[in-house]
């Protein structure tokens, strides 16, 4: 931490220009800078530089080199207990294409807060270089943990589905999900999965998936519609098919050494459970299977359809992930008492929150799991209802006056960073090390103090208003100087009496892989690679339900 902000050593604030701003815009003027839909706060956490990132980071160990650049793990100069993965991109070796998909892997990253999503926390440019600051996860793929029980194949599977339900909710189709692209935080024995490599991914502008028809994706876990070049995000939970039947059974369920039978294998949905190595295997697990590797995508199981199918219910039960019981009390006692921090403070926990490494939140991601009763990355207001009535005697008003303090989006819904960020002192006083580097990041200007021109900068692209941002820093500012100092910011996480004060309402509206399959260790499923003539052979010109040639399909689109 900078003496700057211990020693005052920062210059005095402008009082003229603070009075200036509040005099030209009104109290519920928006921050100028807004876009047409507002994000959330946590997307907005995400700091983007024009500098070398060697200025703040220092790399420990190299992960992985390529041609177009590599991937390190680091820490931070400031911060060396915590580290992660720096992912470097050399744009001059790199094709236009690939620099759109990184743009748009980006650009998803920030809007993404899902416990079992990678996160990103930093991006610089600099000297025709782009360097990504991500979540370390550094346990391997699935592939590293081969073979796996049924129980823990339950368990990842429903990790993945939560993770895609939360994104088919959210307007996004990842379009390349393989074991590949499925990482473990850590090399921890119950380390969770994290999906990652979002370049392939579609973003649609609402929350209603449309139809796509690039070619992108990988072979071997590749729906037939997405062959023909012409899908929804049923292409997703095909994959989640393919990725179930590897994990359940070690071998990929289409696989041929030669191109053609293996595109043959998937357009006629031709798999078995046949083989010795599936005798083990419950008839529960192979009827999820069957109604994921569907041909006709409009019978396929959804996200949510699929979390409901009685396999997970018996083998991804909700009491073998919950917390002990010591944590839980801790938690709900913290919950009840968040409403009362000060605004400044709420947005303060949720920059730490999501700067937090796993060791850092372990028991309160547990935590949130409960809470997640849907599976779906979020919690709704019956859900935290339900979570929360049996532990505390609050009326339903007090509930859901609780529920909207920590929902400082508001956009009806408790986000995982928000969850997290109410309930991070349940484990004790926060580390001065944390607490400086939210200040940091508040501090837009690195002055030494948090003005009200931070605050704004800080909230461009939210709906924050000029009240709130007033509202916010005057109730911190103890010594009145209209800016607030490390001292007092650090004092709002120390004292229990001087900072209860009721957040406003209105706080806010609201490496991409492309090469094919690698074989595993005897990946043939025992069928010869001439069982087919040339002749017999299915392309992908054949006609399939929901696909190019599929004319009633057709039709109803037309129609539509």
């Amino acid at each position: 931490m900078e003496d700057k902000r211990r020693n005052g050593h920062s210059p005095q604030p402008n009082k003229t220009k603070c009075s200036n701003t509040a005099t030209a815009t009104t109290a519920t003027t928006k921050v100028k800078g807004r876009p047409k839909q507002s994000s959330t706060i946590h997307s907005v956490i995400l700091k983007e530089h024009n500098l070398d990132v060697y200025q703040k980071y220092t790399e420990t160990e190299v992960l992985g080199n390529g041609s177009m650049g590599h991937v390190a793990k680091s820490s931070g100069k400031e911060s060396s207990d915590k580290s992660y993965a720096l992912k470097s991109i050399i744009l001059d070796r790199v094709s236009t294409s690939f620099i759109d998909e990184l743009k748009n892997e980006i650009h998803i990253l920030k809007a993404m807060d899902h416990p079992n999503i990678v996160k990103l926390h930093e991006v610089f440019s600099h000297k025709k270089q782009i360097y990504m600051i991500l979540e370390l996860c550094d346990g391997g793929d699935l592939y590293t943990r081969l073979p796996y029980t049924e129980k823990d194949s339950a368990y990842v599977t429903g990790k993945l589905l939560s993770a895609i339900k939360y994104m088919h909710d959210h307007g996004i189709v990842h379009r390349d999900l393989k074991f590949e692209n499925i990482m473990f935080e850590n090399k921890s024995s119950t380390a969770e999965i994290k999906v990652i490599d979002f370049g392939l991914s579609k973003k649609f502008a609402t929350s209603r998936l449309g139809i796509m028809r690039e070619g992108v994706g990988t072979l071997y876990s590749m729906a037939p519609q997405v062959l023909q070049g012409i899908y929804t995000s049923q292409a997703d939970m095909w994959s989640v098919g393919v990725i179930a039947f590897m994990l359940l059974s070690s071998h990929r369920p289409f696989y041929n050494k030669k191109r053609k039978i293996m595109i043959d294998r998937i357009m006629r949905c031709d798999y078995t459970f046949k083989k010795d190595y599936w005798k083990p295997i419950s008839d529960d697990a192979k009827d999820f299977i069957d109604h994921l590797l569907v041909l006709d995508p409009k019978v396929r199981y959804v996200a949510s359809k699929a979390q409901k199918h009685k396999w997970l219910h018996k083998q991804f039960k909700m009491e073998d992930r919950a917390p002990t019981e010591s944590v839980t009390g801790r938690v709900a006692d913290n919950l009840l008492m968040y409403k009362d921090n000060l605004s400044l403070k709420k947005l303060a926990l949720n920059v730490i929150a999501h700067r937090s490494s796993t060791a850092e939140i372990i028991n309160l991601r547990k935590a949130f799991d409960q809470f997640d009763s849907g599976n779906d990355g979020v919690i709704s207001s019956e859900e935290f209802k339900v979570a929360i009535q049996d532990k505390c005697s609050y009326s339903s008003d007090e509930i859901k006056e609780l529920f909207n303090s920590i929902d400082i989006n508001n956009n009806g819904q408790i986000m995982y960073t928000e969850f997290i960020a109410a309930t991070l002192e349940a484990q004790g006083q926060l580390d001065e090390a944390r607490i400086a580097e939210a200040f940091d990041r508040l501090d837009t200007d690195d002055t030494g103090f948090i003005s009200k021109e931070n605050i704004m900068e800080f909230l461009s692209d939210t709906d924050a208003t000029m009240k709130d941002i007033e509202h916010m820093i005057q109730a911190a500012d103890t010594d009145h100087c209209g800016q607030v100092s490390f001292d007092e910011f650090l004092a709002m996480f120390r004292s229990d009496n001087e900072n209860k004060n009721i957040t406003p309402s209105y706080l806010l509206s609201s490496l991409k892989a492309s090469s094919d399959f690698d074989p595993l260790n005897s990946p043939s499923d025992g069928s010869s690679d001439d069982a087919h003539s040339s002749d017999d052979l299915v392309g992908i010109d054949a006609v399939i339900p929901g696909g190019k040639y599929d004319i009633t399909e057709r039709k109803q689109e037309e129609e539509a």
